[in-house]
């Protein structure tokens, strides 16, 4: 078996409008790193299979019925032959130093993972700068920094040993929180860098007084990630997740929407959190929260829910 340098692995489900600049975008990296680019049609229904098959002498394209990008991702880890492994969801687009930067400082620092920044694409095109989190080096059971830079999988590279016996949850959203905090938690050296190398974009479909069940499986990811953080010393952290992805993010989507039992849903997800963690307000991190939050928590913490649903409704 040849052993490659890096593998890109590429979910794709009805993409037909992007994946073209996604995969041109990683056909067209500067450097001599020996890579291959597995693409899982993940049973599209629109035409992005056809636009795939014409890569077809350049990538490796593997096509399946629709199981989800978790099962998607497992696949191609299976299936490459990388040492080092990237993902890159099929909407966005890389640098064309991309996979050479990465992949020098990864084996420049003998590192497990290595984290770069983003540019976010909003929908008229314009760009925006997103810095994950603090640059540095960080070793074994000191990587409370890393476990709060956002659990992505395209803004990363993996050392593929680090991988060995984790794989992506299926059949729900926020797959990327398990496993991502799995490999964290597993890795002996992370690497940040304050470089903007991946083209995030903002395609969120639906609108804001939509709500669905697929919001609830933060909630239920951070149910699985909880124990792993807590066996590790990590339990700020985890209350800070929860609360800023639970009680901040979650709760402001349910007062934006228009279900019927709105307030009473609030206080379910709410009340379950403050079980979990009754003195959540004390968490060291809402210090560094902007202005705006820390008076938002104030406010829930406070169980002012008619100013909330005043502001947040509008």
């Amino acid at each position: 078996m040849i052993i490659l340098d890096v593998a890109v692995i590429i979910p794709v489900y009805n993409n037909e409008k992007y994946i073209e600049k996604c995969i041109n975008s990683l056909l067209n990296q500067k450097t001599d790193c020996k890579y291959e680019i597995i693409v899982i049609n993940d049973g599209s229904t629109d035409n992005s299979l056809n636009i795939l098959k014409k890569y077809k002498e350049r990538i490796i394209l593997i096509d399946k019925k629709n199981t989800g990008p978790g099962d998607s991702r497992n696949l191609g880890i299976k299936k490459s032959t990388g040492k080092y492994l990237m993902f890159v969801d099929s909407d966005d687009y890389v640098s064309d130093n991309f996979i050479e930067k990465m992949y020098t400082t990864i084996i420049e620092n003998d590192a497990d993972i290595v984290i770069c920044d983003f540019y976010r694409v909003h929908r008229d095109n314009s760009i925006s700068y997103l810095n994950k989190g603090e640059a540095g080096t960080y070793l074994k059971n000191n990587i409370n920094k890393p476990l709060l830079m956002d659990f992505h999988s395209c803004n990363k590279i993996f050392n593929r040993e680090i991988l060995t016996n984790i794989n992506y949850p299926e059949n729900m959203f926020y797959e990327d929180v398990v496993f991502i905090s799995k490999v964290l938690l597993k890795a002996n050296k992370i690497i940040k860098i304050n470089e903007p190398l991946y083209y995030y974009r903002d395609n969120k479909e639906g609108t804001t007084n939509v709500i669905n069940i697929t919001n609830y499986d933060l909630l239920k990811a951070y149910k699985m990630i909880e124990k792993d953080f807590i066996d590790n010393n990590y339990q700020q952290e985890i209350e800070f997740l929860f609360i800023n992805g639970i009680l901040v993010d979650l709760l402001i989507k349910i007062v934006k929407s228009n279900i019927s039992n709105k307030k009473d849903t609030f206080y379910k997800i709410k009340n379950e959190v403050e079980e979990k963690y009754p003195n959540w307000y004390r968490n060291k991190y809402i210090k560094n929260c902007k202005i705006t939050k820390r008076l938002y928590l104030f406010c829930l913490h406070k169980n002012y829910y008619k100013l909330i649903n005043f502001i947040f409704s509008k």
